[in-house]
């Protein structure tokens, strides 16, 4: 068993629990949720993709910012953070992850990712998708995305 694997069956009860409104999150648990959802599980694979992204030909870099009063974490495929995925707290059921396409103009897409349905593949695939999005308007829009290939 490896160390991810442990606990799966809890983590899907209480899931379940929290789908059905058995379990209410504690109303003040934005930040800790975020937190512990960030540290143990999303930002790991958003590191191997960013680590993936790069052996591509892809400039990405992982970045956080998990200590203040705003919390995000995020990868970003130029080194201005003006094109990527990040993720912040939104409220207590739910983070807020959103595409950039462009930093000026902004133009983004924001979407709530409820942490009763997420786990790492459903993380890792929303993940994917929005990188995904994101190569491919820079690959044939108008839109400045300023992907520089290394």
């Amino acid at each position: 068993m490896q160390l991810f694997d442990a606990y799966t069956s809890l983590q899907q009860k209480l899931q379940q629990y929290e789908r059905t409104g058995r379990l209410a999150p504690h109303p003040e648990s934005t930040r800790p949720r975020f937190l512990a959802f960030a540290e143990a599980d999303l930002m790991p694979l958003t590191r191997r993709l960013a680590t993936i992204l790069c052996q591509a030909g892809i400039p990405a870099q992982a970045s956080a910012e998990l200590e203040g009063d705003s919390l995000w974490f995020g990868l970003f495929l130029d080194d201005r953070w003006s094109v990527g995925v990040y993720l912040q707290p939104f409220d207590d059921i739910s983070m807020r992850l959103t595409l950039r396409f462009s930093w000026e103009p902004t133009i983004e897409e924001h979407h709530a990712l409820l942490y009763r349905t997420c786990t790492r593949a459903t993380f890792a695939a929303a993940l994917e998708r929005g990188i995904e999005r994101l190569l491919m308007q820079s690959w044939q829009s108008d839109v400045p995305c300023h992907l520089h290939l290394i």
